[in-house]
């Protein structure tokens, strides 16, 4: 008797399936590149990554920003801000600037103080918009109220290259996985608007470690609501509000399985 042959939507090798994936998270973690103004921003382009790095659930990106594509990295002090997909709400954007003809440095956009964003960069320093704090190019304090420096990133540049090189780490695999994670859920609080007591109703889909934090609209953790294991289930935590100003915050549930996901909440 002839032996069947496989069905040909059967015979994707393992290989074919690591590149797929590979080609599908460089694409998902495309950051969008903006002009380097505060106020109205251009957007100037995407960078799909290069490459990336995995450790457990967490991404490195690898990204390459070419200066025929972005010709303010070609002027020193020119500089432009990356919106990063699967970054932490308090890292904001990430500042590239050319500090001199052979230096380059990446920054996070948000004041350590009360995450207000920076100023361009000018006169050797970034300046708070909100509360007067400064930085060097590299991130340094300068000046308070704020008490530590800006988070920094791997910028790597050769003299005579096209091109500088960003490492961003800490990227969430789950938030560009779409449904990688479809049994894990936050749902919208309710009431919504609140001004007393609120609901915040997730799911769980495996036992894991579950930490859910409010957070000011600009990413600052005001409390943690929810820190401790889990078992598979749906839960739910009365949250009071009333404390709060009116105004509109974030709510943020993170898992130890890699999955996070952001819902707003507004106060009256």
């Amino acid at each position: 008797m002839k032996k069947q042959q496989p069905h040909s939507s059967d015979t994707s090798s393992p290989s074919d399936l690591f590149h797929s994936r590979r080609d599908f998270l460089r694409t998902a973690l495309a950051v969008s590149v903006f002009s380097a103004t505060c106020g109205t921003q251009t957007l100037l382009g995407n960078v799909p990554a290069d490459d990336f790095k995995e450790v457990g659930s967490r991404l490195t990106g690898i990204f390459t920003l070419k200066f025929s594509e972005f010709p303010a990295l070609r002027a020193v002090n020119g500089s432009i801000r990356l919106q990063v997909p699967g970054a932490p709400l308090s890292l904001g954007r990430v500042v590239v600037t050319r500090l001199a003809q052979n230096e380059f440095s990446s920054v996070s956009e948000n004041c350590t103080h009360e995450f207000c964003p920076i100023e361009p960069f000018s006169n050797g320093r970034f300046n708070c918009l909100c509360h007067g704090s400064a930085f060097d190019g590299r991130g340094k304090l300068l000046q308070g109220p704020a008490t530590r420096s800006l988070p920094s990133y791997a910028t790597n540049y050769k003299a005579g290259d096209d091109f500088v090189q960003i490492e961003i780490p800490g990227l969430v695999v789950a938030s560009v996985l779409g449904d990688n994670q479809a049994g894990f859920s936050l749902a919208q609080n309710y009431p919504n608007p609140a001004s007393g007591q609120t609901t915040i109703e997730y799911n769980i889909e495996k036992q894991s470690f579950v930490t859910i934090s409010l957070l000011s609209i600009l990413g600052k953790e005001i409390s943690e609501l929810v820190k401790k294991d889990h078992e598979p289930g749906v839960y739910r935590i009365a949250t009071d509000v009333s404390h709060l100003s009116r105004g509109v915050y974030l709510y943020r549930m993170e898992t130890s399985t890699g999955f996070t996901q952001t819902r707003k909440l507004t106060v009256i």
